[in-house]
C-alpha cells in the first residue's frame, strides 16, 4: 500500500493520536473476520520515526503498535533522529509484518517486535540504545514454507537481546543463518531460551556479549548427515556464560571454539546431536568459571582441545556417544581434551563415554575422578593420558556423596592408559571392573601407569578382571603401596608388571612376606622374562621399615626365581641351585648351619668307616683306633681355618688287618685302580676341599655381607 503523508488512513490517525498521548496504539479489539489485523503503511511508520511532521508528536515512550499489519517494507536504513540522536523507541506487538525490516546503520533507542509475525530483520550495524525484544517472534509466509531470518552483523545493542520463545527458521533453499549476530555488541543478556527455536545456524562468532547466552528449553536445528554443520557458532566471542539447561537440544555443532567466557559453560541435562561429527566444540576456549555437564547426552564428540578452564571440569553423569556403531567395529573418541587446562578437579563420575577420553598433556590442578562411570572402547583405550598433570588425588571410587547413577562400580572396557603422567596425590580404585577385549590385541582390560610418577601412595582394592587382563606399573614411582592384596590386584590370571616400579614403603595392615610374594610372582616383564628389580625393591622397603627377615625372605625368593627362570645354563643352574639349598643365596644362616651340621655327621661317619675297615693309620702305620675323636677328626678336616691336631694323629692309609679291596691292577705298573687305601685318600682330600668351600659359605652368610640394606 503506497504512502500518502496528506491522505492517512483512520487507522494511521489512532496511531499518530496514541502516540501524541504516549500510550500504545492498540488494534486488537479491532480485528476483523478471522482475525484479520487493521493495516497500517510501512512508509507510515517510517515519516513518524524520523519525526519531519511537526504535528506528528513522539512522546516517551515512543512509537507502539499492538495487533495491526503493516503493509511494505519497512526501510530505516542508515536513519537517525534530529542532530544524529537516536530514533524514538519502536515497539510492535503481536503484529503481522509480511514484508522485511531494514535498520542497518540505523540508531533508535529500543526495538521490539514482541509476538510479531515477520520474514526478515536486517538490522547489520544498528545502533540501539536499549533491549532488541524479538520475544515470541514467529515466521510468515505461506502455509508450509514459513520464514523467519534475524541478520544483526557488527549491531550494538545497549540492553538484552532477548527472544525467549521465539521461532526462526530459513526458506528451505536458502544457506542463510537463522540468526546472525556476528562481531555484534550486546551490553545485556542474549536470551534464546524458553522455547526458544531455530531451524537454521544460529551465527554469534565474534560477539561481545557482556551477560550470559541463555539457551535454557531451546531448540536449535541445523545438522547435516556429513556432520558438517554448525547449530550454533560462537567463535572467538566474548561472553559472561553460557547456559544451555534444562531441556536444550541443538542438533548440529555448537562451536565455541576459542572463545571468551567469563563465568560458566553449563550444558546440564541437555542433548547435543551431530554424530560422527563434533557436538561440542570448546577448543582453545578461555573460561574463567566451571565447564558444567551433568546428566548432559551428547550423539557427537565432545572438544576441548587446548581449553582452559578456571574452575571444574565437571562432567558427573555426562553421556557421550561419538556414533553408532555396529558389531565389532569401534566408537572413535568420545571426548578429546589434549592440552586442557583445568583450575580445579576434572570430575567424570557417573559419566557414560562410548569411545576415548583423550587426556593428553592435560593439565588438572585439582584432583582426576572416574567413580561410577562406563568408559567402553572395547579393543582399544577408553581413556588415555599420556603425560598428564593432576594436582591432587586420581580415583576410580565412587563419590563420597554417594553419586553412581550406573552402579556401584567403575567399568573400564578396553584400557586407561596414564603413561608418564605426573600425580601429586594418591592413585586409588575400589569397586573397579576392567573388561576385555583391551587394547593392542589383549585378551582382556587393561590399566597402565607405566613411568608415572604419584607422589601420594597407590591405593588398591577391590578390582575385577577377567584372565589376561593386564596393570602395568612398570617404571612407575609412587610413595607407598596401601593395597588389598586379596582384592586389589584382580583374580591370579591378571598380570601385573612391575619391572622398575619403585615405592618408599608399604602401607597395608598385618601383611606378611609370604603374602606379598603371592602378588609379586604374578609380575612379568614385556616378553615374560623373569625381572629381579621388583623383589630387590620390596626387600628395599622392607629393610627401609627395619624388617629384615621379610626382606630375608623376598630376596631369597627372587634367587629361587632367577634359578629357575633366568640361569645362562646346567651349569649356572645347577651352581645357582646347590648354592641356594647350601646357604640360601649368602641370606640364610640357618641354611648354611644345617648344611654343615649334616657335612660334619658325613664326616664322622666317614671317619668310623675308615678306622673300621682300617684304612685310618697312625704315623708308624698301626691301625689309628683310639687315638682321636671322631668329630673333632672331621671338624679338623672340614675347617682349614681350624688345627685341632686330629690330623697329626692319623691319616688314610692301610695298617695290617686292612679289609679294603685290592683295586684293579694297571698292567706294567704298580698303580691300581680303585684300590681301597686310595678311595679313602680321595674321599679324604674331597671332604676337605668341599669343607673349605663350606666354611668360606658359612663365613659370607653369617657375616652378612649378602644381607638386604638401605
Amino acid at each position: 500500500m503506497a504512502f500518502d503523508a496528506n491522505d492517512l488512513t483512520p487507522h494511521e490517525h489512532f496511531v499518530v493520536e496514541r502516540t501524541r498521548a504516549g500510550d500504545v496504539a492498540d488494534f486488537s479489539p479491532m480485528a476483523g473476520p478471522g482475525g484479520a489485523k487493521p493495516a497500517i503503511r510501512a512508509g507510515f511508520l517510517r515519516k513518524l520515526l524520523l519525526q519531519l511532521d511537526p504535528n506528528w508528536t513522539v512522546a516517551a515512550p515512543g512509537v507502539r503498535v499492538k495487533g495491526a499489519r503493516v503493509d511494505g517494507a519497512l526501510d530505516l536504513a542508515e536513519c537517525a533522529g534530529p542532530g544524529g540522536v537516536r530514533l524514538p523507541p519502536l515497539s510492535l506487538l503481536e503484529c503481522d509484518i509480511p514484508e522485511p525490516i531494514d535498520l542497518m546503520h540505523a540508531h533508535l533507542a529500543r526495538l521490539s517486535l514482541a509476538g510479531s509475525r515477520m520474514t526478515r530483520l536486517q538490522a547489520d550495524n544498528a545502533d540501539i540504545g536499549g533491549a532488541l525484544d524479538l520475544q515470541g517472534v514467529k515466521p510468515a509466509g505461506e502455509a508450509g514454507h514459513e520464514r523467519l531470518i534475524v541478520c544483526a552483523r557488527g549491531a550494538r545493542v545497549a540492553g538484552d537481546v532477548a527472544a525467549r520463545g521465539a521461532k526462526l527458521a530459513r526458506a528451505t533453499e536458502s544457506q542463510d543463518d537463522a540468526l546472525t549476530l556476528t562481531g555484534a555488541i550486546i551490553e545485556g543478556n542474549l536470551l534464546l531460551d524458553g522455547g526458544f527455536e531455530a531451524f537454521g545456524r544460529v551465527m554469534l562468532a565474534n560477539s561481545r556479549v557482556s551477560g550470559g547466552l541463555h539457551l535454557e528449553d531451546a531448540l536449535i536445528m541445523n545438522r547435516a548427515e556429513a556432520g558438517d554443520s554448525q547449530a550454533l557458532c560462537a567463535e572467538a566471542a566474548s561472553l559472561d556464560a553460557v547456559l544451555l539447561r534444562g531441556k536444550c537440544k541443538i542438533e548440529g555443532e555448537m562451536r565455541l571454539a576459542s572463545a571468551r567466557i567469563t563465568h560458566d559453560v553449563d550444558v546440564s541435562g541437555a542433548m547435543l546431536r551431530n554424530e560422527g561429527a563434533l557436538a561440542l566444540n570448546l577448543s582453545n576456549a578461555d573460561i574463567d568459571g566451571q565447564v558444567l555437564a551433568d546428566g548432559a547426552r551428547l550423539g557427537g564428540q565432545f572438544i576441548l582441545q587446548g581449553a582452559r578452564v578456571g574452575r571444574n571440569l565437571d562432567l558427573r553423569g555426562l553421556e557421550v556417544m561419538p556414533r553408532t556403531v555396529q558389531r565389532n567395529e569401534t566408537h572413535g573418541r568420545a571426548i578429546d581434551a589434549t592440552g586442557v587446562s583445568v583450575g580445579g578437579a576434572a570430575l567424570f563420575h557417573g559419566a557414560n563415554l562410548k569411545g576415548e577420553l583423550l587426556l593428553a598433556d592435560a593439565r588438572i590442578e585439582g584432583y582426576l575422578a572416574f567413580g561410577g562411570g562406563r568408559f567402553i572402547n572395547g579393543g582399544q583405550w577408553a581413556i588415555r593420558a599420556p603425560n598428564a598433570r593432576v594436582g591432587g588425588n586420581l580415583t576410580f571410587k565412587i563419590a563420597e556423596s554417594g553419586f553412581a547413577p550406573l552402579g556401584q562400580k567403575t567399568v573400564i572396557e578396553g584400557g586407561a592408559k596414564f603413561d608418564r603422567a605426573r600425580i601429586e596425590g594418591s592413585v586409588a580404585w575400589a569397586a573397579l571392573e576392567l573388561r576385555g577385549p583391551g587394547p593392542e590385541n589383549a585378551k582382556g582390560g587393561m590399566l597402565s601407569f607405566a613411568d608415572a610418577r604419584i607422589a601420594g601412595p597407590v591405593q588398591a582394592s577391590g578390582l575385577t578382571a577377567q584372565d589376561g587382563a593386564r596393570v602395568d606399573l612398570s617404571g612407575a614411582t609412587c610413595a607407598a603401596l596401601g593395597d588389598d592384596l586379596k582384592a586389589g590386584w584382580g583374580p591370579d590370571g591378571v598380570r601385573i608388571d612391575l619391572d622398575g616400579f619403585r615405592y618408599e614403603r608399604l602401607e597395608s595392615q598385618g601383611e606378611r612376606a609370604t603374602q606379598r610374594l603371592t602378588w609379586l610372582k604374578r609380575a612379568r616383564t614385556h616378553g615374560g622374562r623373569f625381572s629381579p628389580r621388583p623383589f630387590a625393591q620390596l626387600a628395599q622397603a622392607y629393610a627401609r621399615a627395619g624388617a629384615r627377615e621379610e626382606a630375608r625372605r623376598v630376596l631369597l625368593a627372587q634367587h629361587d626365581l632367577r634359578t629357575l627362570h633366568a640361569s645362562a645354563g646346567p651349569l649356572t643352574w645347577a651352581l645357582s641351585t646347590a648354592f641356594g639349598l647350601i646357604a640360601g643365596y649368602g641370606l640364610a644362616p640357618i641354611r648354611i648351619a644345617r648344611t654343615l651340621a649334616l657335612y660334619l655327621a658325613l664326616g664322622i661317619a666317614g671317619v668310623l668307616a675308615m678306622n673300621a675297615q682300617g684304612a685310618l693309620v697312625r704315623p708308624d702305620g698301626a691301625a689309628c683306633n683310639g687315638a682321636i675323636e671322631p668329630a673333632l677328626y672331621a671338624i679338623d678336616v672340614a675347617i682349614p681355618v681350624l688345627d685341632l691336631g686330629q690330623e697329626n694323629r692319623c691319616a688314610p692309609g692301610r695298617s695290617p688287618r686292612a679289609e679294603l679291596g685290592a683295586g684293579i691292577a694297571l698292567e706294567g705298573s704298580d698303580w691300581r685302580f680303585f684300590e681301597g687305601a686310595a678311595l679313602w685318600s680321595w674321599a679324604h682330600a674331597l671332604y676337605a676341599l668341599l669343607g673349605a668351600m663350606l666354611s668360606a659359605l658359612a663365613i659370607l652368610t653369617f657375616s652378612g655381607v649378602l644381607k638386604p640394606r638401605d
